[in-house]
């Protein structure tokens, strides 16, 4: 799930899949599938797809907040 975390903050951050998928040097078909998979482990829908661009939701942005500060704890931690 760490992985996924760190996928969908790209997504986020770059807002746009294809850039975030190159910047963890997968295809952006790959990353879309790990958000969809996320959302689907979590059962709440993080991004609301509108065509080639997206919103969060507001579940999104507040998961997208915390998994930053998990995602530097665990890096701080290795």
């Amino acid at each position: 799930m760490l992985q996924q975390m760190k996928y969908f903050i790209a997504v986020v951050d770059q807002h746009n899949f294809t850039r975030a998928a190159e910047e963890n040097n997968i295809s952006q078909s790959a990353i879309s599938q790990q958000i969809k998979e996320l959302e689907n482990k979590l059962d709440v829908k993080l991004i609301n797809r509108k065509g080639r661009s997206f919103e969060l939701t507001a579940a999104g942005d507040f998961f997208c907040q915390h998994a930053k500060e998990i995602v530097k704890a665990t890096d701080d931690l290795i």
